[in-house]
């Protein structure tokens, strides 16, 4: 009962700074509510005993790349910390990659009976290696579904610092 409530505490912190952080406008408050979201997920992770996924969220994501994006925001001129001003186009892509991914999580839910991710009977002795062969041998098209919201970051990413520098 206590991990169930341990599992929503960190699933409703991860959800709520990461819906937060992609409604914010300022991308100082941004960064750390990705913070909050990488370490509440890294909570998850402890909890279910990946000691391995838990360590790369903490100190490769957690802290290398936030640090980085706290760096770039503050190198940067004021001018870029201003909150840009609400684009009707790209809400409307936005809305629209969403839909897409909706419908191939769908599809993909619907082929699988819903069972996506399978549970492991009993944890093993080598969390690596239990990572990499899920990651890449018994959960591959999972995995490679976690690569759609990366690009759309990486693509949103050129498309503002395209618009902010016109």
């Amino acid at each position: 009962m206590a991990d169930h409530l341990l599992f929503d505490f960190f699933a409703a912190i991860a959800a709520a700074s990461g819906l937060a952080m992609v409604t914010r406008r300022n991308l100082m408050h941004a960064t750390i509510l990705l913070l909050a979201t990488l370490l509440a997920t890294g909570g998850i992770f402890l909890q279910l005993q990946a000691e391995y996924a838990l360590a790369a969220q903490v100190l490769l994501f957690a802290g290398g790349i936030v640090l980085l994006f706290v760096l770039v925001v503050m190198l940067l001129s004021p001018q870029f910390l201003r909150p840009a001003p609400f684009d009707w186009k790209s809400f409307s892509i936005a809305a629209l990659a969403l839909v897409v991914v909706i419908e191939i999580i769908a599809v993909v839910w619907a082929h699988h009976d819903g069972m996506i991710w399978r549970s492991a009977a009993t944890p093993s002795a080598n969390n690596a290696r239990a990572l990499g062969t899920a990651l890449f041998q018994d959960d591959l098209l999972a995995f490679e579904f976690a690569a759609v919201p990366l690009l759309a970051t990486i693509i949103g990413v050129v498309m503002l610092s395209k618009r902010r520098t016109e």
